[in-house]
């Protein structure tokens, strides 16, 4: 299974690059097994927020007794409601009725009745924890002191909610969001296609459409889906769901992801980026069926299948070579490449957790058919009259279960473990061809393969406590020793002169991997907390591979070899900092991140001690060393205004070892030794500001800026120059009330990475120059209490002068949609 990226929402597409986070769905198996036994337990990082909750910045509760539909109900359709009603509710946490609220949602119970100082739904609307404040910034107006006080009285009084309002609402409802877009872009029309993943020209369908139907006491039928049609972009799901008995879903999703065909530009060539003129998008998609019991007192069982695709043409950087001398034999590789890929994975899922005597016990099985064909066609591959063609296949069986277990022995006690064990086996196959458009170059096949085998297992266990806290103390510890073996074997045709030879091929590593990590937390200090962490790692890899070729060409340079590795890895990285929060509206972190690698290599060269087959077994080590400071200030200058300031300074220095070596060519020695391989080194600094100065206006903005170097060994010498620059990025949004019915809202975002190195004369890097900027800008209506109406504009630019131009464009779009709602 192959990492997918995930469509993103509108304002995402048009998000500075610096913004946005790639992710995918699901994980690769070993690292979503992985994920199952992190060091720290969720449990315990809640409950060490909830200790440095201060109580003391809590309104009193109200003297007065408290009436539902005079005192709460005005709150909560005024700031609640929003997210936490009847619709789509936020971490499934619904406050329209007593049943769902006392519930409580993925979080937990929100509300204890009785005891409104520990109930997280004050903590929350009293901006006591941070990042959760509710509602969230441009979702409401914040909650005053009154209000809250009166929140803590009813909480306290033993919450109660009218006769209509204590179970859930049984009705059937329905969705529906018809939208109609219309792109317009002038210039390169591809490389906008890429950053918003949408195609330009008309667009309509269906934004969101969703059913909800109650079948009997309990179950709840639920059709969803969207359809728009232009753009490839379809979802349908169904969902039937009995909260006492389980659920069965069954759904079918499919998007389209862009490519810009557009190459790169060498300026002394004098002539414009090369294009394929080509449509390249590739469409990603998956169906999934899943179905479980969540039996009361019973063990919870999901058993699910599910189906991935990726089909299409994408863009890749093997570019090809292109000259302005027809007789020239090598070139600047800058004519763009692309590959047809085909990828599909069946994936069955089963899933079982049961909670008993105070363990919580979970296992996860994975089961995955994986198969890839590609079909890449490259110019200029080896010189500017070369076309190559290469096709690739592979497929494999991959499983992996995990099993966890976690259980809290005291109230200061926690303790958690796993076992992961994975097994995949695979094989491949490729094949090369070269073909000519003059005479010049010969027509020739290159390397193939119908055999390339690969075997892996692995076992992984991991153990996990927290301590405390004990006097404002809490300390926390794991251990996870993995073991690997992979063996890898090919079956070769090579191309030796006069005709192809068989030859053979064989790669096997055996690694050994264990951690150790350790935080420790203290927070009796008035208003401070202070932090440690501590990870170290030991690796031991012994890898060995060789070659057969058992023909000699006629430059009688054998290309048989054998190397064999052992190579130890040593990792330490420490962390430290605290947080200083002397009064409400002031709050500053720090932070010092220090990270040590070292890798030993004990290397046998060659068997038949040719130097030039001996890359790299001529490196003896490599250190890594990096130091990362962080510094972080909130400033709440008045309750409508909030800032945030942000430093962070990274510096890495990597150092390699080598050997004496020997050229095969020349016969020159050059002589082993330690030297400062690279260095990188980077400044971030950032603003956030959110102004909230009547209940009508929301408004945040944030700015960054950033300015990083990386040089090489070769730094100075010409060849490669130092690659350094600024990145400006710039993200702002508002919301403004005209009224009860009509929102103005506005969404700007800006970026631009100036890296321009000029180096076209000496080697590399050229670097890139652009800067590029979005804005959306709309209304919303209510024009009814069931149907709503939007309409936005939008001004997309990109400019990249580094390219030419050629990358450039500009792009306007109207969008329009409508939401109604039944009953």
């Amino acid at each position: 299974m192959r990492e997918i990226p995930m469509k993103p929402s509108l304002v995402q597409r048009h998000a500075p690059r610096a913004t946005r986070h790639a992710s995918g769905f699901p994980f690769c198996l070993s690292r979503a097994a992985l994920l199952a036994l992190h060091v720290v337990a969720a449990a315990p990082a809640v409950r060490l927020v909830a200790a440095d909750i201060d109580l003391s910045r809590l309104p009193a509760a109200a003297a007065q007794q408290i009436d539902y539909e005079r005192d709460i109900l005005p709150i909560f359709d005024a700031a609640c409601f929003r997210c936490h009603g009847r619709e789509r509710p936020k971490s499934n946490f619904r406050l329209d009725n007593q049943h769902s609220a006392l519930k409580g949602g993925d979080q937990g119970a929100a509300i204890k009745p009785g005891d409104s100082a520990n109930s997280p739904l004050i903590h929350y609307v009293a901006g006591l924890v941070e990042d959760m404040e509710m509602p969230p910034p441009g979702k409401g107006e914040r909650l005053t002191s009154e209000q809250i006080a009166l929140l803590r009285a009813w909480i306290d009084q033993g919450p109660q909610w009218p006769a209509h309002l204590l179970t859930l609402a049984r009705e059937t409802s329905f969705t529906i969001t018809p939208t109609i877009r219309y792109l317009s872009v002038k210039g390169d029309t591809r490389k906008f296609r890429e950053h918003y993943w949408q195609a330009e020209d008309l667009t309509a369908g269906y934004e969101q459409f969703e059913l909800r139907h109650p079948v009997g006491e309990r179950t709840e039928l639920v059709f969803d889906g969207r359809a728009l049609i232009d753009q490839n972009d379809y979802r349908v799901a169904l969902s039937l769901t009995d909260p006492a008995l389980g659920f069965v879903r069954a759904g079918y999703d499919v998007y389209r992801r862009y490519f810009d065909d557009t190459g790169g530009y060498y300026r002394p060539y004098n002539l414009p980026p090369p294009t394929l003129d080509r449509d390249l998008h590739v469409d990603n998609g998956k169906a999934w069926f899943d179905a479980g019991l969540t039996l009361p007192e019973l063990p919870r069982i999901a058993l699910g299948y599910e189906y991935q695709f990726r089909k299409g043409n994408q863009s890749t950087l093997q570019w090809g070579q292109v000259s302005d001398d027809p007789t020239a034999f090598f070139g600047k590789a800058i004519y763009p490449g692309f590959k047809q890929t085909d990828e599909r994975t069946h994936l069955i899922k089963l899933d079982a957790d049961y909670e008993a005597g105070g363990f919580r016990l979970e296992d996860n099985l994975r089961a995955e058919f994986y198969d890839l064909k590609n079909m890449r066609i490259n110019q200029g591959d080896f010189n500017p009259d070369v076309i190559a063609r290469h096709d690739e296949s592979y497929r494999h069986f991959q499983a992996a279960n995990t099993f966890r277990t976690e259980k809290q022995v005291r109230e200061w006690l926690f303790l958690s473990g796993g076992y992961l064990y994975t097994h995949l086996d695979g094989d491949g196959a490729f094949r090369q061809a070269f073909s000519s458009m003059s005479a010049a170059f010969p027509t020739f096949n290159g390397d193939a393969s119908d055999r390339i085998a690969l075997k892996q297992d692995s076992h992984t266990v991991n153990l996990n406590t927290m301590l405390g806290p004990w006097r404002g103390l809490a300390l926390s510890a794991g251990v996870q020793s993995e073991w690997m073996r992979r063996e890898g074997f090919s079956d070769l045709l090579v191309p030796v002169f006069p005709a192809a030879a068989p030859a053979s091929a064989n790669s096997n590593m055996d690694k050994w991997v264990l951690e150790e990590d350790v935080s420790v937390r203290y927070n009796r200090i008035p208003y401070t907390v202070f932090y440690a962490e501590g990870r170290f790692q030991q690796e031991q890899i012994d890898h060995f591979e060789s070659a057969f070729l058992g023909l000699q060409n006629q430059f009688d340079d054998s290309r048989d070899f054998a190397r064999d590795t052992d190579a130890i890895g040593d990792l330490r990285q420490y962390k430290a900092g605290f947080t200083f929060s002397p009064a409400p509206r002031i709050s500053w972190e720090a932070s010092y991140k220090r990270r040590e690698k070292r890798n030993d290599y004990d290397h046998s060269l060659d068997s038949d001690g040719s130097p030039v087959n001996g890359y790299p077994a001529f490196i003896r080590s490599r250190d890594v060393i990096g130091d990362e400071i962080e510094a972080r200030l909130v400033l709440r200058l008045a309750s409508w205004v909030k800032t945030t300031l942000k430093y962070q300074l990274t510096a890495t220095d990597y150092h390699t070892s080598i050997g004496d070596l020997t050229s095969g060519i020349t016969n020159v020695i050059y002589p082993g030794g330690e030297v400062l391989a690279g260095n990188q080194d980077a400044h971030v600094y950032s603003i956030n500001a959110t102004i909230t100065p009547w209940r009508r206006l929301y408004w945040s903005t944030s700015f960054s800026y950033s300015d990083s170097r990386l040089a090489s060994l070769a730094d100075g010498a010409g060849i490669v120059a130092a690659y350094e620059g600024d990145v400006y990025s710039v993200l702002s949004s508002g919301t403004f009330a005209l009224n009860d019915r009509t929102d103005l809202r506005a969404t700007y975002s800006f970026s631009r990475a100036d890296y321009r190195q000029d180096n076209e004369a000496a080697g590399l890097p050229l670097g890139i120059y652009y800067d590029r900027h979005g804005l959306l800008a709309g209304l919303t209506r209510k024009f009814t209490q069931n149907l709503n109406g939007s309409l936005q504009y939008g001004f997309f630019r990109y400019r990249e002068p580094t390219a030419a131009g050629a990358n450039d464009y500009k792009a306007h779009a109207i969008m329009a949609s409508l939401t109604l709602k039944l009953p």
